[in-house]
């Protein structure tokens, strides 16, 4: 397990006592990893659903209807030097899931290095409960939740895996115009995954990754500490140019052995030009230095360049309806060391993505991205991959108590061979999920996720790993919110 620097530790502290005065911020959202997974699931950004009918006469709105004129979230004025008044929220949310998996494998790899184990199908239970912090205004503000779970297959795991992951958050606003950011997460993982965000990037079905309803279900069982550092320093330029600055650490450690191990420094840094109502445009550039153990237990560091400009636009249709759309095109250059069983590697790789979202009501969303990028497959083949990811996702709130979402994800991963052809693995995802207001605090979960991968070369993959494998899964299940302070009695479970 990595511990903070003491630098970090400084910083740290200086967030906090930052947030004791007066002046205190909402919760800042969680940075994204050093390494972007070319197929990261997208947080569920809807607001929150109506709350449930009453026989009260309803009020009276004095408000003035929104313009939709076309007026954009990054159109609003300077940031005031009142944060308002601060508040503090402790709150609890739990899950207890149950289900059945069928794994289906087939061509297994016959490469040498670590070899897998394939999942078994069966029953499977699972238990998590978060107890989570706030405090602050929309100045400066802190988070801290602390994560545990416990996940049972009885048919594949003797006995039930533990886990656990810890977050702090703390934002402040160091004058008008500037908001520094600190970060830091530590966890141990139950399940690594070769199909999650630490390894390689590639996609599970959305709401089955980290940070879903319901956690991966890892094609091998391998345990890991890691952590994870980030300092951001966001500024504000009058009215139309903002800048971003950041810098982030990353670590991942696995108990069995040295095999995957990882560490990472990278540096970003972002411009953004207001163009009119509802437009600007963009450009970002990311550094990043990885030292990786690969699977003849060789450190063998890594470089790569990331480059990317494109407009962003937002536009009010009508007081409940929104469309965003984010379009960005560029390059990257990757270079890796050579090591006892690969040789060096330095390419170019052209990169881009589009995003959509349309906010149809309060409640219900379509959104849809692509993104075109590289990757290492670390833990698997520690190649270097170009990566093509597509998902689309649409959700909302059907009646003030039913919950409705779907989601589907494709990826195609690509690696020269020095015969002239292409290793492919081809990706598909699916994921059914209806939830059901039981009360305020209690919601009834249930959900059909499906994952299918495919890789053109079994020769090439480690021993027992399969070149294809299909994944059925059904959770049922219940979901708690309880809030102890401060926090509404009306939280929307829908958004968990």
């Amino acid at each position: 397990m990595t511990i903070l620097s003491r630098a970090c530790a400084c910083t740290a502290v200086a967030l906090v006592l930052a947030t004791a005065v007066p002046v205190a911020a909402q919760s800042a959202q969680q940075p994204p990893p050093t390494q972007t997974p070319p197929a990261a699931q997208p947080p569920a950004e809807q607001p929150p659903p109506p709350r449930r009918p009453t026989k009260r006469k309803p009020r009276t709105s004095k408000r003035q209807p929104t313009s939709s004129s076309g007026r954009g979230s990054f159109d609003e004025a300077r940031a005031s030097r009142d944060g308002g008044p601060s508040r503090q929220e402790v709150v609890i949310l739990g899950n207890v899931m149950g289900g059945y998996d069928d794994n289906l494998t087939a061509g297994l790899g016959t490469g040498g290095g670590t070899a897998p184990t394939a999942m078994a199908s069966g029953t499977m239970a699972m238990l998590n409960g978060t107890l989570g912090y706030l405090y602050g205004n929309s100045l400066r503000s802190i988070r801290l939740d602390a994560t545990g779970t416990l996940t049972a297959y009885p048919g594949y795991l003797d006995d039930p895996a533990g886990g656990g992951i810890v977050n702090f958050d703390a934002r402040t606003n160091a004058g008008r115009d500037t908001t520094l950011s600190f970060s830091e997460r530590v966890g141990y993982e139950p399940f690594f995954s070769a199909y999650s965000q630490g390894a390689g990037g590639a996609p599970l079905p959305p709401g089955t990754g980290p940070g879903g309803t319901v956690p991966a279900a890892s094609l091998f069982e391998r345990r890991s500490w890691s952590s994870g550092t980030s300092l951001s320093l966001d500024r504000r330029w009058g009215s139309s140019v903002g800048t971003l600055l950041g810098y982030a650490y990353r670590r991942q450690e696995f108990t069995e052995d040295d095999y995957g191990d990882s560490a990472s420094h990278s540096v970003n840094a972002g411009y953004r030009h207001r163009l009119g109502t509802g437009l600007r445009a963009r450009a970002d550039y990311r550094y990043q230095a990885l030292d990786y153990t690969d699977s003849a237990t060789t450190n063998r560091p890594t470089h790569n360049h990331r480059i990317e400009a494109g407009p962003e636009w937002e536009t009010q249709l009508s007081r409940r309806r929104s469309l965003s759309l984010s379009l960005a095109a560029g390059a990257g250059y990757i270079d890796t060391d050579a090591s006892a069983t690969r040789p060096a590697y330095d390419a170019w790789v052209p990169m881009g993505s589009a995003r959509l979202r349309l906010t149809l009501s309060p409640t219900a969303y379509v959104e849809s991205e692509y993104r075109r990028d590289f990757s290492l497959f670390q833990g698997v083949t520690d190649e270097v991959y170009t990566t093509g990811t597509a998902y689309v996702r649409t959700g909302g709130m059907l009646t003030s108590r039913f919950h409705l979402m779907l989601g589907a994800t494709y990826s195609n991963w690509q690696t020269p061979l020095p015969s002239g052809v292409n290793d492919t693995m081809n990706i598909y995802g699916a994921t059914t999920q209806v939830r059901f207001l039981l009360s305020e605090n209690v919601a009834a979960t249930l959900g059909y996720y499906y994952y299918h991968h495919r890789y053109s070369n079994p020769g090439a993959l480690p021993e027992g790993f399969p070149a294809a494998y299909d994944r059925n899964a059904v959770r049922f299940g219940f979901t708690v919110w309880i809030p102890l302070v401060g926090a509404s009695a009306a939280q929307p479970l829908t958004q968990r």
